[in-house]
């Protein structure tokens, strides 16, 4: 009878009470360096090492810094920050874990801060070390490029698994099939361009701020951007990684014909692009007039043509950088994008996705000859 009672009494307690979670019920991803991340439950608290991957971040979580257990203050820029300082003043009182260094230093403090995920920039895909010492502390460690690359089949790769790591999957997918659809309309208008169609651009990072010109390489950054929107970039051949100093004369031998430069508000001192949300269009054009009047630069056909633009650098190498991108394929090929409109797209993004919206000015245009800086 007390064996029958017990047995009943089992039953009972399987039936109500809940089974302990199944291994199929963890988040799992494949990261950058291949490494399988698997956690229990969607992580809460997570390190950044890339400040700039906050943008990513905000688009895929409607409380981007709630999640912040730490991170790398400096690499994001200074407007952006101002930005999710308006909307989450907390934003200062995240810990700036800085430069991460190797040694057991920079280890003690990521474990000090107690996350349940650190996100490594690729930067650091070497740290093995560090990596399994975070695991041994119960950390989990992914290894993800936060920022969309338009070499990658799925340019948001690193913003989907994250957002299947935070508990976000829907919204990461979301996010993704949006910036998959507008690459994909670019490169369907760009079908049957032939190798002379391309013109050759000149893509100038941090223009202005010193002699000219430091030009994007291909394969590691923005100059890609070119490509993908049926431009030659000018850096391609000659620069080897993500950027590298030509001189004046070969900028005036190679003639471009379409000029791009990037800048922002860290460019004011040094006289460079000042294109930023904190300036105004006067401001960044008239900054983008100055940058041009440097040697090497005023003589080219792009200049002549007025066919020279500038651009928020922290856009493009942000988490929505798609509006960077639908800017230049309208530059580069104004007669296939007329249509495209960059600015409906930051538009969209801000009302669908970011929980941090950013506005003001981002990119510009030279002034129509004979109309000089207008606002």
């Amino acid at each position: 009878m007390k064996s029958t009672c017990r047995y009943a009494l089992l039953l009972v307690l399987c039936l109500v009470l809940p089974f302990p979670v199944a291994a199929a019920d963890a988040l799992s991803i494949v990261d950058d360096s291949g490494r399988t991340v698997t956690i229990a439950e969607p992580a809460r608290h997570i390190v950044l090492t890339d400040g700039m991957g906050l943008v990513g971040l905000a688009a895929i979580d409607r409380d981007p810094v709630g999640l912040l257990a730490g991170w790398n203050k400096a690499r994001l820029d200074a407007d952006a920050l101002e930005a999710f300082r308006r909307q989450a003043p907390s934003i200062d009182a995240v810990p700036d874990i800085g430069e991460l260094r190797s040694g057991p230093a920079a280890v003690e403090t990521l474990i000090a801060l107690q996350p349940d995920l650190v996100v490594l920039d690729p930067y650091y895909n070497r740290a093995g070390v560090a990596i399994r010492q975070l695991e041994a502390a119960g950390i989990a460690v992914a290894v993800l490029a936060l920022t969309p690359s338009v070499r990658d089949p799925e340019p948001t790769s690193g913003l989907r698994r994250l957002s299947v790591l935070i508990g976000r999957a829907a919204e990461g997918k979301a996010f993704s099939d949006f910036v998959g659809a507008r690459l994909e309309r670019i490169r369907a208008r760009l079908e049957g361009l032939g190798a002379d169609e391309r013109p050759l651009v000149l893509l100038e990072a941090h223009a202005g701020r010193g002699a000219c010109c430091l030009v994007a390489g291909a394969g590691q950054g923005i100059g890609d951007f070119v490509d993908l929107v049926g431009g030659r970039n000018l850096g391609a051949d000659i620069v080897p990684g993500m950027a590298g100093q030509v001189s004046p004369e070969y900028v005036l031998a190679a003639d471009p014909s379409v000029y791009i430069g990037t800048g922002g508000a860290y460019m004011k001192a040094a006289g460079g692009l000042t294109v930023a949300p904190s300036f105004g269009k006067q401001q960044a054009r008239a900054s983008l007039e100055r940058a041009l009047e440097r040697p090497g630069l005023a003589q080219t056909k792009a200049v002549s043509s007025r066919r020279a633009h500038g651009v928020w650098h922290a856009l493009a190498i942000s988490g929505i950088n798609i509006v960077a991108v639908e800017a230049m394929a309208r530059w580069i090929h104004p007669e296939r994008f007329s249509d495209v409109d960059p600015a409906e797209t930051l538009a969209e993004i801000d009302r669908r996705f970011l929980a941090v919206p950013l506005t003001g000015a981002m990119w510009i245009d030279l002034a129509p000859a004979g109309e000089g800086a207008k606002p």
